[in-house]
């Protein structure tokens, strides 16, 4: 019988690379008792290139990274609609789940609105993102204390792409399951010192209601800065109990 397998993607935001997944991808080893994972580079121009090993378990983890740093989410989102194609083809999944950090958790919401419109992209079944500017980002498109979610949980203001995600949120999967992690360092910003609380917990509002599973995850203090939760360990506990544990299909 063949084993139907479910890979794992971690991928980084914006002037990013592989130091941002690197603690996570080794916690997602280590909760899983591997040493092997592979690494997706893509450069400039979209090209893939990989290094590493695809291993033969139900969860191979793959370590996406971006040469060039400077990328939006639009960019990141398409390139990553172009590498699962490629790797669907190469190792025969349909299924997969991701994790992001900073704005490749919003490119990631941007390529799950693909799925219905493109059948041969493979299905994002788990999501864990991590300090994710859905809607803005201080000092571009976000303020301190001015966006605020109404008691509906909508926000005051929306972002272009908040926007868009909102305009398209019937092609969410309803088989999606979620994690949302964001920080506030608890100073006068009511942020992570980059993403705002309201930014980041605005997806609640359009998420919620569409997918199968939405867990809301706040981190304060210290370690709730937008650098620092990626590499936090009860954060990576988090992460790797809601990808690895046990799962109904």
């Amino acid at each position: 019988m063949t084993k139907i397998q479910r890979p794992v993607l971690y991928v980084h935001g914006f002037r990013g690379g592989d130091y941002t997944t690197k603690k996570m991808v080794e916690s997602g080893l280590k909760y899983t008792g591997k040493k092997d994972f592979l690494k997706a580079l893509i450069d400039w121009r979209g090209r893939i290139s990989y290094e590493g090993t695809w291993t033969d378990d139900e969860q191979p983890i793959i370590q996406v990274v971006f040469k060039n740093k400077i990328i939006s989410e639009n960019q990141i989102a398409y390139r990553l609609t172009r590498l699962l194609f490629d790797l669907r083809k190469k190792y025969k999944f349909n299924r997969y789940d991701a994790v992001g950090h900073s704005l490749a958790s919003v490119s990631l919401v941007l390529a799950n609105l693909y799925e219905k419109r493109h059948q041969y992209i493979p299905k994002l079944d788990h999501l864990v993102t991590i300090a994710a500017p859905f809607n803005g980002v201080l000092g571009l498109s976000d303020l301190p204390n001015i966006n605020r979610i109404n008691k509906t949980g909508r926000p005051a203001f929306m972002s272009p792409t908040y926007f868009r995600i909102y305009l398209n949120r019937n092609n969410i999967s309803t088989n999606l399951k979620v994690l949302n992690i964001y920080g506030n360092v608890e100073d006068y910003s009511n942020s992570d010192k980059y993403i705002s609380v309201t930014s980041a917990k605005s997806i609640e509002y359009i998420l919620k209601p569409r997918v199968k599973e939405y867990i809301d995850c706040p981190v304060t203090g210290s370690k709730a800065e937008h650098s620092l939760m990626h590499d936090d360990s009860d954060i990576l506990q988090k992460i790797n109990l809601f990808i690895y544990a046990p799962h109904s299909a």
